[in-house]
């Protein structure tokens, strides 16, 4: 059995020792400590082995292990050790999984990038926060990777490099030993090839097996679009794969509803921008108070901006996004999920930043389970993404639907 395990990471150590020099999508490697992990695993009997034996697994480099250093993003932290492995990292431990590696987050998961290029052009932009994790599964070196989002952390870059970005409902996977930018938006995000690998994982790190194995989602899926202000910025390529998969799900049964987003939605990503200022302040207050010399720009003013707003403001804030929850019913209508591009359009050049986050910013504010799906090509070349979104705690039906759409789409390419 060990022969078994060690002949799937010799595959993955090959593509990171051909590749990472290119792509740099890992923060920290140990192949000893990997070797350890398969000899523990041989062990085992096999009415010990978990739903995820063997399989190597990415952990993006905000997630405390302690086997690995962890060091957020940020120079402040580099070769910071934890005592002790995040609950998502325990709960892929417990399931059979191997920790491959450590992956390169922006700092603080939030908007300097790291040194990760988009495997697909390495002249592009992974996105980010979650730039390792994704880039080492788009290019092969790990079949599944945990991140994270705040704003659209998983679902941006997933769609950047054309593979599957899950992001399930907020609270349903422990945050435990990540570090923390935004505590009522950060949510735990994944990475893989297929709908099915999500499923897998999600449903081990919430400790739910019927995610691991959605039902069908019945033959007349209920499906909507609802477009917003933020459509106007999207470009016609990414508009225009979206509306045919609409329209291939409606020939192949879907009722496929289009409207505007009720004026009661309207404005939310600012409304996320704000929470996310406020609550990053607070949970950053160590770094600004004793590193703030050694933040970004952009991180300084993020808490800079933070400890402006008013508690008024942000309790405001708040009832928005409680008033909003309440009322999902009038955003979804009698739909089971909402359709909408993933993001404006194909991966940016590097120079250019890790993308605009505004097409998911509302969804991560309302804690919606969101995924991503590659769904056609733009004016460049480069992969394009729809985002589905559900009502919250419809994880399971969201990753069915997913499914199906996910196979509707592989009898066109």
């Amino acid at each position: 059995m060990s022969d078994d395990l060690e002949k799937i990471i010799a595959r993955c150590r090959e593509k990171i020792e051909s590749r990472d020099s290119e792509v740099l999508a890992w923060k920290a490697l140990d192949w000893d400590f990997v070797g350890r992990q398969i000899d523990e695993l041989a062990k085992l009997p096999r009415d010990a082995r978990g739903p995820l034996f063997g399989l190597p697994v990415g952990i993006k480099d905000i997630f405390d292990t302690a086997d690995l250093p962890t060091g957020y993003g940020s120079a402040i932290y580099e070769g910071h050790q934890p005592g002790a492995d995040a609950a998502a990292v325990a709960r892929l431990r417990a399931a059979g999984a191997i920790i491959l590696g450590k992956t390169v987050s922006t700092e603080f998961a939030y908007w300097k990038a790291g040194p990760t290029r988009n495997p697909l052009d390495l002249e592009r932009t992974p996105g980010g926060s979650s730039s390792g994790s994704v880039a080492a599964v788009a290019d092969g070196m790990v079949p599944l990777a945990i991140g994270s989002q705040t704003a659209a952390s998983t679902i941006r870059p997933a769609a950047y490099c054309g593979i599957v970005g899950f992001k399930p409902t907020w609270g349903l996977i422990s945050l435990a030993g990540v570090k923390a930018l935004s505590n009522s938006l950060d949510t735990v995000g994944i990475f893989s090839k297929d709908v099915a690998g999500a499923g897998l994982l999600s449903g081990v790190l919430a400790g739910r097996p019927g995610l691991m194995a959605p039902a069908e989602p019945g033959s007349s899926p209920r499906l909507a679009l609802r477009t917003s202000p933020e459509w106007e910025k999207v470009a016609p390529s990414a508009l225009d794969a979206v509306k045919k998969t609409a329209d291939l799900a409606a020939r192949h049964g879907a009722d496929v509803k289009a409207d505007e987003v009720p004026a009661t939605f309207a404005g939310l990503a600012d409304i996320q921008t704000t929470i996310m200022a406020y609550e990053a302040a607070r949970e950053l207050a160590h770094e600004r108070r004793c590193h703030f010399d050694r933040l970004s720009q952009p991180l300084r003013d993020l808490l800079t901006q933070g400890e402006s707003i008013s508690s008024a403001a942000y309790d405001h804030a708040c009832r928005k996004r409680d008033e909003c929850l309440n009322e999902i019913d009038s955003l979804f209508g009698d739909a089971d999920a909402l359709l909408a591009p993933s993001t404006l359009g194909e991966a940016p050049l590097f120079e250019e930043g890790t993308g605009d986050p505004i097409l998911s910013r509302a969804w991560t504010l309302l804690g919606l389970p969101s995924i991503t799906l590659p769904c056609g090509i733009g004016e460049n070349g480069f992969p394009l993404g729809l985002q589905i979104a559900a009502r919250p705690r419809q994880d399971q039906h969201l990753l069915a639907i997913a499914a199906w759409l996910e196979q509707l789409l592989a009898t066109t390419q």
